[in-house]
């Protein structure tokens, strides 16, 4: 079928709907004249103002520093407004209630307190330093590192190496962080990795935040073995007037070095290890080596210091310090306190490049020490420990023994044995900063099991002796507690030889700082007294 048609509208049907439409049209007219505003519901009254309960007034830093010149935002939370804002020195104050923050600027150096009080009188105190910036974040460094490195060890170094490019200020310091590295570091690893960088200024310079790409590169590099000791055990007591170049000497081209630095302080100093290039072109100097403290404990700090030393030696652990003409590396080892010892010891080797000086410097821990690498040295305390020494042929720690036998005479360290090299200066005394080569030689003639006792002795009455030794096949140094009776033999270590033995045994001794000397070492049959704790 198909679709019903609508049915056809009349005349008057259609006149009826043509007058609607016209009525609608004008009706639709006349409102579209009407305000919308006529047609919205009607305004409630206004509900009565009630303030809010307002939190603790309060900065958002417990302090501030800006720079000359520049400005800093500091939010401000808390408290009822408007604020007010007083300044306890020249420093520009004002609210911005866009970044809900105090906005400083910074006009002149100086110090001192934003204080802004609310409506209510609630006032918030905020410290503010107007000053130049601690440092500069670099944003690259450069971290070169050889042997068998562990990720603590990349991470000191890292630290070191950003702390030189950082251009601090004196007394600020510089902290690393962020930093992820592998668990395993070999030879061959390259890395770039980011590290948030923080230089404090420690209230004397604006803290500075960067962060910084690190360029981190492990080599494999041939045993550093040094030929010649730098001693730097003078004056040993640093006064409250010493301030200078405690110690000077020249790292040539094929003569590596030891520096042993031995320092106590009576007032606050910063030790430095200073390497100048003096051949007039870039030099890379190689580092192994470890230190103790600051502390006051003076034993402990000489033992740890050969204990960390002896490992890093063993591990070839070591750092590449760029160092050119116009710029010497400053090697911190650390700001010490009135009656605080620190000790370094550190092998250093040219890779490529020319010569080098190697000072020690101590001091005030707001002094540059660069000024003072062009200084003289300062003079000693009178006592010689100072100078330095050839490392070739050191006669080694030498006993035999043999079961049955008498005793040898035994192996006497602290008398001077090494020539100063230093014209007019003291033969050395104590083996400090040597190593000797242990040659035990001992002899089990019979048909049964004997057992040898390698002693120590002190031949004075006064001070005690800690002992650090490391026999070969062994996978750390034995470490002997402080021995402090004189005449009483005392166990470093017993052998079990069997029958018909003949054997030599090896290994590495190198004297703790603070030791006490003559010390006498020798070889038994009859046990000696053993130690579980310190005896001093």
């Amino acid at each position: 079928m198909g679709a019903r048609r609508p049915p056809r509208a009349s005349g008057a049907q259609a006149a009826n709907a043509a007058a609607m439409r016209s009525a609608l049209a004008a009706l639709a007219a006349a409102l579209a004249l009407v305000p919308l505003t006529a047609w919205a519901q009607p305004t409630p009254p206004a509900a009565p103002s009630v303030a809010p309960v307002p939190g603790k007034l309060a900065f958002a830093l417990p302090r501030a520093g800006v720079v000359p010149g520049g400005t800093l935002a500091v939010g401000l939370t808390g408290g009822s407004p408007p604020y007010t804002l007083t300044a306890s020195f020249a420093v520009g104050a004002a609210y911005d209630p866009t970044q809900q923050a105090v906005v400083l600027s910074g006009r002149a150096p100086g110090s001192g307190t934003v204080t802004a009080t609310d409506a209510a009188g609630t006032s918030a105190v905020l410290p503010v330093l107007v000053a130049a910036p601690a440092g500069v974040v670099p944003a690259t460094v450069s971290v070169e590192l050889g042997g068998t490195v562990d990720t603590d060890f990349a991470h000191v170094q890292t630290q070191t190496l950003t702390s030189a490019d950082a251009q601090r200020r004196p007394g600020a310091t510089v902290t690393v962080s962020g930093l992820t590295l592998p668990a395993q570091l070999p030879p061959g690893t390259v890395l770039d990795v980011p590290a948030q960088v923080t230089i404090a200024g420690n209230g004397r310079w604006v803290d500075v935040d960067g962060q910084t790409t690190v360029h981190l590169r492990v080599e494999q590099l041939p045993p550093l073995v040094p030929t010649t000791l730098f001693y730097s055990d003078d004056p040993e007591r640093i006064t409250a007037s010493t301030q200078g170049v405690l110690f000077r000497g020249t790292i040539d081209p094929g003569r590596p070095v030891r520096v042993y630095a031995y320092h106590l302080v009576d007032r606050p100093r910063r030790l430095v290890l200073v390497l100048n290039a003096t051949g007039g072109m870039e030099t890379h100097v190689q580092l192994v080596g470890a230190a103790a403290g600051p502390s006051p404990q003076f034993a402990y700090v000489g033992h740890l210091s050969t204990v960390r030393y002896l490992l890093a030696r063993a591990a070839q652990q070591s750092v590449v310090l760029p160092v050119t003409p116009d710029a010497p590396f400053f090697f911190d080892l650390g700001v010490l306190t009135p009656g605080q010892l620190v000790a370094a010891i550190d092998d250093l080797r040219i890779l490529d490049g020319n010569t080098v000086d190697a000072m020690v410097i101590a001091v005030d821990p707001d002094v540059d020490p660069a000024n003072y690498v062009r200084q003289p040295t300062l003079a000693g305390d009178g006592h010689g420990r100072r100078g330095e020494f050839s490392l070739i042929d050191v006669p080694p720690l030498a006993l035999s023994f043999t079961v049955g036998a008498p005793e040898s005479p035994p192996f006497v360290i602290g008398k001077p044995t090494l020539p100063n090299l230093t014209p007019g200066g003291r033969a050395l005394g104590g083996d400090y900063g040597i190593i000797r080569t242990l040659a035990l030689h001992v002899v089990n003639p019979t048909p049964q099991t004997q057992n040898v006792y390698l002693y120590e002795m002190l031949g004075r009455t006064t001070g005690g002796t800690t002992t650090t030794m490391w026999f070969s096949g062994d996978p750390a140094p034995i470490q002997v507690p402080c021995i402090g009776r004189p005449d009483t033999r005392y166990l470093v270590r017993g052998f079990a030889l069997a029958p018909g033995a003949d054997e030599t045994i090896g290994g590495d001794y190198m004297t703790d700082g603070t030791s006490s000397f003559p010390l006498y070492f020798g070889l038994t049959s009859t046990p000696p007294l053993a130690l579980t704790k310190s005896a001093c």
